[in-house]
């Protein structure tokens, strides 16, 4: 199990995409996967989503995101990255400890649920992730909560990201449909703050 996580998301524009996901395969995620604390990485593309890509990155505690050794390569990206980044659409970056892991291995197919709010909602949604692992074809879930300082941004506090991963959508469907209506979230996270995503994964790198 990892501590925390490091995660991205963005548009980019069609006519960029090809030369976008060569270099973040070939550069970016083999760049980031080899620094110090870093485990994995898990890009996923969207099947019924926005942003349409999708992030996260496995680390070993919350401070392998502020080393001095990820904070120089953040100030000094190749010529590569500043091009393709410069392109980037609805950009979003979001560090945090892991809350809650139920379940083991990975499924090609995710939800991703977004939401903000404060302890209350850190509870429902653990409580969520961990009667979903039950169902047939869920394979595994993480949910995780924004640290401000780790991520640079104030406007993240109270961030919630959850994902869940299955054999098919079809599943993540149900699950999405039986359990995440937005009268659930009443009184823990405004509908605007709330979001809901169905992801293919594309790519996984491991150190």
């Amino acid at each position: 199990m990892t501590d925390a996580v490091l995660i991205t998301q963005m548009n980019i524009p069609v006519e960029m995409e090809a030369e976008f996901n060569d270099w973040y395969t070939n550069e970016h995620v083999a760049e980031r996967v080899d620094l110090p604390g870093f485990k994995s990485a898990f890009r996923f593309v969207a099947a019924d989503a926005s942003p349409k890509y999708f992030a996260y990155y496995e680390t070993e505690s919350i401070d392998s995101l502020t080393t001095p050794t990820y904070k120089a390569i953040l100030a000094d990206q190749s010529d590569w990255s500043k091009k393709v980044m410069a392109k980037f659409r609805d950009f979003g970056r979001f560090c945090g400890p892991l809350i809650c892991r139920v379940g083991r291995g990975h499924g090609a197919n995710a939800l991703v649920v977004r939401a903000k709010g404060g302890d209350k909602l850190t509870t429902l949604l653990t409580e969520i992730l961990n009667t979903s692992i039950d169902v047939p074809l869920a394979v595994t879930g993480y949910l995780w909560r924004a640290d401000a300082e780790a991520t640079g941004d104030t406007n993240v506090t109270g961030q919630h990201i959850m994902v869940i991963e299955a054999l098919d959508e079809e599943t993540l469907r149900d699950i999405a449909a039986n359990q995440l209506r937005p009268s659930v979230f009443a009184g823990l996270s405004s509908e605007k703050d709330l979001n809901v995503g169905f992801y293919r994964l594309i790519s996984f790198m491991e150190r």
